[in-house]
This record gives C-alpha cells, sequence and structure tokens, in this order.
C-alpha cells in the first residue's frame, strides 16, 4: 500500500478521535465559564455539583456521540480488499491460473472479518483509557485518567477562581495550555506508556489493514507458486528501511533481512511498505539496484535549517511535530474563545499561531516537501489566524500587552539580609526590548541563543522589564524569539520601593 493511500484510509478514524478531544476540551471549559461569577469557596462548595455535574457520564455520552459503533472499520477493510486482494490478477493470468473473486474465497473472508474484529476491539480499549498528561507535585508530568482530571484538577481549578486566589482569566490560559499541550491520551496501563489518542487510533487501523496486506500477499504468492516477493519503494522512508525497499527478496528474507513480524521492521510500526508476489522470469521489477542507490544518496544528504541539517526522513518527521504544534495551537485559541477570555490573550494566540504556520510552510519549501494543512484543518472551523496589521505589529513587538509579560518561572531573590520568591506567573511591567529583533542596537548574543534554542539570530531579542511587590522593585531581564517564549529569566537588581 503506499503512503497517500494507507492516509487516506485512516484519516476518517483519526479525525473522529480529534474531533472527540475536542468536545472534551470544550466541555472542560464551559465547566469553568459556569464558575465564573462564583465569588467564594462556600459558593462553590454549594454550586459544586450543578457546575462538574455526573462528569465520568457526561463524558461517556460525548465519546459514544463522538465516536458510534466504528462502522468506518469495515468500509476501510473493504477498500483494501478492493485494491490489494485484485492487484495480482493480472499475474494470474500470465500463468494461467485461475483467479478466484473475493465473494468466492471463504478463508480470506473470515480472515479480513477478524482483523476487522481485532481492530474495532483495540478503538474500543483506547475510549475506555482516556486521560491528559499533568504536573503533578514534583514537576514530573503523570497520567491522570478523564474521572480524575474533572474530579481533582478541573474542581482545584474552579476553587482557586472562587477564592480569589487566581483571576479567571489565568486559571483559563493555565488549562487550556494544560489541555493542549498534552492533548487527549491513552495510556497502556501495562507499560504506562501513554499516545495522543488520534495517534493511537490511526496505529490501530493501519495495523490490522497492514496485516491483512501481508496475508493477502502471501495468499497470493501460495498459490501463484513463488516464494519471491518485491517490497514497495516510498521517499522518506526511515534509514533502517532504506537497504531493503525497492528489493526482490525470498519469504524467508522478508523475516530475516527486512524484519517483517517484528516492531521495527516491515509492516511493523508506522511502516508504510508491503510486498506482492514476483515470478521469475515473468514479472519485473520496478526498481534497479542503481536508481535505489542513488535515491538513498539523495535523500541522506543533509539539508540545513536553522543551525541544524535534516535528510528527508528527519524533514518529514519535524514536518509532523509541527502539523502537531499547530493543531494544538489552534484548538488553543478555539478553547480560549469558547471560555471569553481576554481578547488580548486570544489575539496574541492567533499571532502565535500565524508563526507556526509560516515557519512550517518556510521549512516545507526549503527542504523540497509538500505541505499537509489537512492535517491541521481537520476541525473546518475556518479562519482563525490574526489580520496581516496585527500580526505585524505582534511581530515587531509593538501590539497592545506586549509592555507586559508573565513570568515562565519562580525566582529566588536575595536582599539585605532578606530572601524570598517572585512566584511564577507574575506580571513583568514596562517590557521593551532593548537589543537585537525590534530594536536598532545589536544583540551580541543572538547567534548563542538561536543555536542553545532554535530560530535564526535575527529573530532574537534582549529584553528588560520590572516586576513590583509590596516591598520591592525587581529589575528582570531576558531573551525571547520573536515575541514568543521568555529564556534565561533573571532578576538584574532588586531595589526597595519608596
Amino acid at each position: 500500500m503506499d503512503r497517500s493511500y494507507t492516509s487516506k484510509l485512516a484519516v476518517g478514524v483519526e479525525e473522529k478521535y480529534r474531533q472527540l478531544e475536542n468536545r472534551i476540551m470544550e466541555d472542560v471549559v464551559r465547566r469553568i465559564k459556569k464558575s465564573r461569577n462564583i465569588t467564594s469557596t462556600a459558593d462553590w462548595q454549594l454550586n459544586r455539583f450543578m457546575v462538574l455535574g455526573n462528569s465520568t457520564a457526561d463524558v461517556e455520552k460525548i465519546i459514544l456521540d463522538t465516536l458510534g459503533d466504528y462502522p468506518d472499520t469495515f468500509e476501510l477493510y473493504d477498500e483494501v480488499i478492493e485494491k490489494e486482494y485484485t492487484r495480482s490478477k493480472e499475474l494470474y493470468e500470465k500463468v494461467n491460473q485461475e483467479f478466484i473473486p473475493y465473494e468466492q474465497n471463504p478463508e480470506l473472508q473470515q480472515l479480513t472479518e477478524a482483523l476487522i474484529n481485532q481492530s474495532n476491539e483495540e478503538l474500543f480499549n483506547i475510549s475506555k483509557s482516556l486521560g491528559f498528561k499533568v504536573k503533578s507535585g514534583d514537576g514530573s508530568l503523570v497520567f491522570s485518567p478523564i474521572s480524575e482530571y474533572y474530579n481533582q484538577y478541573l474542581d482545584n481549578a474552579i476553587a482557586e477562581i472562587a477564592s480569589g486566589a487566581f483571576d479567571y482569566n489565568s486559571v483559563i490560559r493555565r488549562v487550556v495550555s494544560q489541555m493542549t499541550n498534552s492533548g487527549l491520551r491513552t495510556v497502556d496501563y501495562a507499560s504506562g506508556h501513554t499516545n495522543r489518542c488520534d495517534v493511537a487510533a490511526r496505529r490501530a487501523i493501519l495495523t490490522g489493514l497492514s496485516q491483512l496486506t501481508s496475508q493477502v500477499s502471501d495468499a497470493n504468492g501460495q498459490m501463484l507458486g513463488t516464494e519471491y516477493y518485491e517490497v514497495d519503494w516510498h521517499m522518506g522512508a526511515r534509514p533502517s528501511h532504506q537497504p531493503w525497499q525497492g528489493k526482490v527478496w525470498s519469504k524467508q528474507q522478508l523475516v530475516d533481512v527486512c524484519g517483517l513480524g517484528t516492531g521495527p521492521g516491515l509492516l511493523g510500526w508506522n511502516c508504510y511498505h508491503t510486498y506482492y508476489p514476483f515470478i521469475k522470469g515473468i514479472s519485473e521489477r520496478n526498481y534497479t539496484d542503481k536508481w535505489l542507490a542513488e535515491q538513498n544518496r539523495k535523500e541522506n544528504m543533509r539539508t540545513e535549517w536553522n543551525g541544524k541539517g535534516y535528510t528527508v526522513y528527519e524533514a518529514t518527521q519535524k514536518q509532523r511535530q509541527m502539523e502537531t504544534a499547530m493543531r494544538a495551537q489552534r484548538q488553543k485559541v478555539r478553547l480560549l474563545q469558547e471560555a471569553d477570555a481576554d481578547p488580548d490573550d486570544v489575539t496574541i494566540e492567533k499571532c502565535k499561531y500565524q508563526y507556526k504556520i509560516d515557519e512550517y510552510k518556510a521549512f516545507s519549501k526549503h527542504m523540497g516537501l509538500q505541505t499537509q494543512m489537512e492535517r491541521v484543518y481537520y476541525d473546518l472551523e475556518g479562519r482563525i489566524a490574526p489580520s496581516k496589521a496585527t500580526y505585524q505589529k505582534w511581530l515587531s513587538g509593538t501590539l497592545g500587552k506586549t509592555n507586559s509579560k508573565t513570568l515562565p518561572r519562580a525566582l529566588r531573590f536575595m536582599y539585605n539580609g532578606d530572601t524570598g520568591f517572585i512566584p511564577k506567573g507574575a506580571e513583568i511591567t514596562n517590557a521593551k526590548v532593548i537589543a537585537g529583533k525590534g530594536s536598532k542596537v545589536e544583540f551580541r548574543k543572538a547567534s548563542e541563543c538561536a543555536d542553545n534554542f532554535g530560530g535564526t539570530p535575527s529573530e532574537w531579542s534582549k529584553c528588560v522589564g520590572k516586576i513590583t511587590s509590596d516591598k520591592y522593585i525587581f529589575d528582570i531581564h531576558w531573551v525571547q524569539r520573536s515575541n514568543e517564549k521568555m529564556y534565561e529569566t533573571k532578576i538584574k537588581a532588586v531595589r526597595e520601593r519608596k
């Protein structure tokens, strides 16, 4: 099966799980929004059931409404039979063998049904083990099942608003970031390993389709009386698959050389290769050894981007990472809008989304790869990017609240024998660029920042601002890339308020 074909087969199931992710996140935001006017901890205890309700039953209904009974899997397997089983019909005719249609082949029908049931069981298990990754008390990320997330983390977030410990916008930003950074995940409780639910669903479907294709090829090979098979070829194969793709191997060599039946081998984890019967003296190879060697040479040459070299395979993996980041940022904007968050916060997140799009398109063009924005626009919610004028202001550091920043981590200070901490989330006022992008002064550490944190030297700035407490005024310095994440945040000076 070629890569584009398998991707199209899995996209329907994959998008269902992304829609489920969105609906659960929106449900969390709506519950926080309901609590916006609760002004005391006592009021929260009285209204707790009204807001949280029977969250477990509510989430189960969301899952059932969104995923249904997995009818798509039957259609997917029908397509594989149609495309893969009949592929060898011409070869049957060349060797005067009778081709048995699928409708008259009970063994293949039975096998297909077993694999459909296997895929549906895996999808069912995914839907029963959903949750988010959240920070524990020691700062490490731990998996929190959906029921626990609602009853513990969501409950605590709303209690913080009700008690006045944090304002609504601060809490909604934190919860939305927590959910979108994690993504709705499924856990294998035996190993503790988690995956995004859409990735797990895609893998469950593609594994079943690959197994069916393998069984079809084996059956055709046996009926055609050949022990040889040609493995197909695709661009951007992982390095360990390059030596054997596009070549002819015996069935035993498919196991010994290509790793058939193992996770990292042929038809294993995220493998898009398959193999087809090859009859020596009748079949002709699709790719010569010379052509394959030249393709491998070209694909393994490194193309530099922001100081790092990428092979074709590494560039496609980078694309997938960037697409995931764009989907998460798109979710963040939608959820903040749903929560009626501060319009300035929404605008800034829109600008960050546009910046990720620009970076993705520039990277893909530089690497000679096609963009796949359909992986990002799956929600069909239309445009969420900012206007060009707003985006340009954000890039230049002159947009709305850019003179105010949020401290990304707690900072410890000592002054005249007094020791304390500036808490994470404290407001930095009078923020401004003093060197690099957004100023006329050269930033001498720009190249060092690009090497350490990514981007190009021209994107980096040196910034300053102030944090004021009841007793002290702190001068804060940091570096940032195109008005995004803050790095190397530190206290430059402390003085008492007059």
